[in-house]
């Protein structure tokens, strides 16, 4: 596409009516693009307006406070909402450009059956891109589904009702349907994404599940060293953290970035390690070797508050227990150590000092055994740095380097995001760096720091969710779902409701199996206030109010320790409803008529009486409410057998490669070079975050799409010339699964044999495929976790036959939708 194509097709979009000008342009020249014969015209914000707390609550990290200016019942302007600290007043591109999602014209406007479904004959083989919807009433949509779901029950058990949910919102929404979840008995998501990296940190500490707990974003200005691993932060996470970040740059500490991308925070890193991908164990294990080797680590901290010194038996591969010992006590579970000056064994007791040998080999009540330290050092000695070097493709001083302003500076730690997570084995990784932070003695202080996000300031709802005489839910991981649809296993699902989600048909690995394995379900049910691709699949559709059309309460869990109030902006367009009265009235037709309180201000204050750290009315006078939280983590006991960090794992857990892991060691499946198609489809394939969308909200919003009109796959120049593609060409992009067809941008940023197409855009938006067609669904044994970067692919000039003409062609702007007619509430 030429330079001046690619003018047109901005032009057309601005002209369109998708960006009514910059941010700060009123609601009212807004409505104009989006009716027809309007005449309205742009007025001053400062008379007769009022102001509107509420809360920007996707999933992202910044869960920002926001303040909405109404005037004439619209949405006028939105900006940041001050908190307590000035520090935490921040809001980004997405957040405030709501006033495009409210007045968007694919917003769902009424309650909508798939024209060729009925109960008696559901014909799921008529879902898809072309099924074609017919209005109806509220009460004949609820009466559908709570029909089917009574039936469903009758006929196959309450747990083929599956109640899935997404990300989409963090208000009270998912807490009003796991109430009703739980009352009916039915299937509720358990976690396949992003769970990888922090249970290998488990199971060093006993913290982490997604990642693990650290100290709030405040103190990481006292960071000496930060590692930011596998997270381009400055562009995910600009709201709050990465603001932190900056802060510790700016007071003197060490910015390191290890990323196979030459990403934004990278450019503002004193030393970027371009990994090559899936080689993270590598590197961790090549510092924990300079860490040993040049006896940098923290001896005080090993002997207080962990096992380093503790004794693994040579006979069992356990950990030598006090039980063990000839004048033991038989129940005394405490790990022993051999006493530096007596040597006589030493019981090890959780946060206390205990000067114990580190190193050596030992017999104590005749059993033989060595420290864990000496049994990590044996197990590190062959991955030197200039071992690890030319597999991770980094220079064996820098990952010294590294290692040395980790263990030397002060307080630090490493910052990874959930990508390393996303290759098959990433848990080994967290493994690994919770380990080398051990050594380093970066844990219970300030300036330490564990993942790329602080967690905590979650709202406690108490035991809101689990009525009295509650059946109660069953949980199904989402990589298990497939065959409980396709085979039943453990049970069938035959009804689906979600809300809040379009991971069924666009965020889900390997899309084409989720929509064949949704044939076998009888009713599905979306709500949204979008037409997702998972809703365009749906039977019936249920028209949700956008977050500014509906009183909520929205927590942080990371980044600002605050809870927020959304007061109501305007009431719900045409007939958008709140989640909580599409749940309530839902409830009512099961008969559970004592469920809810029918008055959703009631409910909302009953929910909040089980969290004693804010008043309810206080927070809804002053829109939001710091609540009190650790600020520094890891302060107690640790939740381990030993109550310290236990740098060896005596149960030796076995992958489904056959690699055990009482130490961490490398695993790799597709990013291995001589995986098995590494020859027919050379370039790892992966799709980064995009600070243009959230997942995949966002995609369709006519500001955003002026900066990003389409999607794109990013490819170093040298592999470009390799195959004869142009820059700005559009390429096919295939492997053994799938293919889509995108407009390539070189990129040097980008390594070679390395590729990406940012994640989250639609079906609708590419030309042909989509990038979770590349994707598959395989996952570890010990820490099932879908391998969105652990992809092969191949890639090669478009056919000459493909249609481009949606971006090519200025007339061409389907994405935008029609334009917004009708709604009495408008």
């Amino acid at each position: 596409m030429s330079e001046q194509e690619g003018v047109s097709r901005r032009s057309v979009l601005i002209g369109a009516g998708a960006a009514a000008g910059t941010l700060g342009v009123s609601g009212a020249g807004l409505r104009w693009a989006l009716t027809e014969n309007s005449s309205a015209q742009p007025q001053s914000l400062l008379d007769e307006t009022s102001v509107v707390t509420t809360s920007c609550a996707p999933n992202c990290r910044g869960k920002c406070p926001l303040n909405v200016y109404v005037r004439d019942g619209q949405v006028k302007f939105v900006e940041p909402q001050m908190t307590d600290d000035e520090q935490y007043r921040r809001a980004c591109l997405l957040g405030q450009s709501h006033i495009q999602r409210v007045y968007s014209p694919k917003r769902l406007k009424y309650p909508m059956k798939r024209a060729d479904w009925s109960p008696e004959n559901p014909n799921p083989e008529g879902r898809g891109e072309d099924a074609e919807f017919q209005r109806i009433s509220w009460d004949e949509a609820l009466d559908y589904i709570a029909d089917e779901m009574k039936r469903v029950r009758q006929e196959y058990g309450p747990e083929s009702v599956f109640f899935h949910t997404g990300s989409g919102d963090n208000g009270l929404g998912t807490t009003w349907f796991g109430r009703l979840r739980n009352m009916f008995g039915g299937t509720g998501q358990g976690w396949s994404i992003d769970s990888n990296v922090g249970v290998g940190f488990n199971r060093v500490t006993g913290y982490g599940y997604f990642l693990p707990p650290t100290n709030e974003s405040e103190d990481w200005v006292n960071a000496k060293t930060i590692i930011v691993w596998g997270s381009d932060i400055l562009a995910s996470q600009f709201q709050h953290d990465a603001s932190k970040i900056l802060d510790a740059v700016e007071a003197g500490a060490k910015l390191v970035v290890v990323d196979p991308v030459y990403t934004m925070t990278a450019s503002k890193a004193d030393l970027w390690l371009p990994i090559k991908p899936g080689k993270d164990v590598h590197l961790g294990l090549g510092m924990i070797h300079t860490v040993l080797e040049e006896e940098i680590y923290d001896a005080e901290f090993l002997r207080e508050r962990t096992t380093a010194g503790a004794l693994v038996r040579k006979d069992t591969g356990k950990w030598l227990r006090m039980k063990d010992l000839p004048d033991g006590g038989e129940e005394d579970e405490r790990f022993v150590g051999v006493d530096r000056e007596s040597g006589e064994p030493v019981a090890l007791e959780p946060d206390t000092y205990a000067d114990v040998e580190l190193f050596g080999e030992y017999e104590v009540g005749g059993i033989e055994g060595s420290t864990g330290l000496t049994l990590l050092e044996n197990h590190v000695s062959e991955y030197t740095p200039e071992s690890v070097a030319e597999t991770t493709g980094l220079a064996a001083e820098d990952i010294r380097t590294t290692a040395r302003w980790l263990a030397t500076r002060g307080p630090g730690g490493v910052c990874p995001s959930y990508a390393v997570g996303r290759y098959k084995y990433g848990h080994v990784f967290g493994q690994t760096y919770a380990i080398l932070m051990g050594l380093t003695g970066d844990y219970g202080k300030s300036g330490t720091l564990h993942s790329q996000h602080p967690s905590g300031t979650s709202m406690w709802s108490g035991d809101y969710g689990s009525p009295e005489g509650a059946e109660g839910s069953a949980y199904l991981r989402m990589h298990e779902l497939p065959d409980a649809f396709e085979n039943g296993d453990p049970h069938p699902l035959k009804v689906v409701y979600g809300m809040e989600s379009n991971m069924l048909v666009n965020q889900f690995p390997d899309r084409q199996q989720w929509i064949d394995v949704l044939e076998n379900v009888d009713l599905f049910v979306m709500a949204d206030f979008h037409k997702t691709p998972t809703v365009q699949h749906a039977d019936i559709i249920l028209p949700a109010a956008h977050w500014f059309e509906r009183e909520d309460i929205s927590d942080a869990w990371g980044s600002h320790p605050h809870i927020s109030y959304r007061q109501q902006a305007h009431e719900p367009l045409w007939e958008a409803r709140d989640d909580y009265f599409m749940i309530n009235d839902l409830a009512e037709k099961l008969g559970y008529e004592d469920l809810f309180l029918g008055d959703k201000r009631a409910e909302l204050e009953k929910v909040a009486a089980n969290d004693p750290r804010f008043d309810f009315e206080e927070l809804r006078e002053k829109g939001n409410i710091r609540v009190s939280d650790n600020v520094i983590k890891y302060t107690e006991p640790f939740p381990t057998d030993s109550g310290r960090i236990e740098i060896y794992d005596e149960d030796k857990p076995v992958e489904d490669e056959g690699t055990s892991l009482e130490f961490p060691r490398p695993i790799e499946s597709r990013t291995a070079d001589d995986h098995e198609l590494a020859d027919d489809y050379p370039l790892m394939f992966m799709q980064k975050h995009s600070k243009w969308r959230i997942h995949s909200q966002w995609a369709d919003n006519t500001m955003v799409r002026k900066f990003d009109p389409e999607p794109r796959l990013d490819i170093h120049p040298d592999d470009a010339a390799e195959r004869n593609i142009d820059d700005g060409e559009y390429v096919r992009v295939y492997n053994d699964r799938g293919e889509m067809v995108v407009k390539a941008k070189y990129n040097e940023g980008m390594q070679p044999g390395l590729v990406n197409t940012d994640q989250g855009w639609w079906t609708e938006d590419f030309i042909e495929g989509n990038l979770q067609d590349l994707t598959h669904t395989d996952v570890n044994k010990l820490a099932p976790t879908f391998a969105f970067y652990d992809v092969r692919v191949e890639v090669e000039s478009a056919p000459a036959e493909i249609d481009t003409s949606m971006y090519t062609d200025q007339d061409q702007a389907g994405w935008l939708g029609d334009s917004i007619e009708g709604g009495e509430n408008r």
